[in-house]
């Protein structure tokens, strides 16, 4: 899967700041950070806010 799409989101100065941080210390990039942690979220059972 080496095709990729650009997505923009916003987040807080201080998530942005710590996601930086922990890409230089894990030596990888802010993008491979960010696809990591979004595949583990989606991975997970959807949350029932029903009850």
């Amino acid at each position: 899967m080496s095709e990729k799409q650009q997505l923009n989101v916003y987040v807080p100065p201080e998530l942005a700041r710590a996601a930086k941080h922990r890409a230089i210390d894990e030596g990888t990039s802010l993008s491979r950070l960010v696809e990591n942690a979004l595949r583990a979220y989606l991975a997970r059972p959807p949350r029932d806010d029903s009850q």
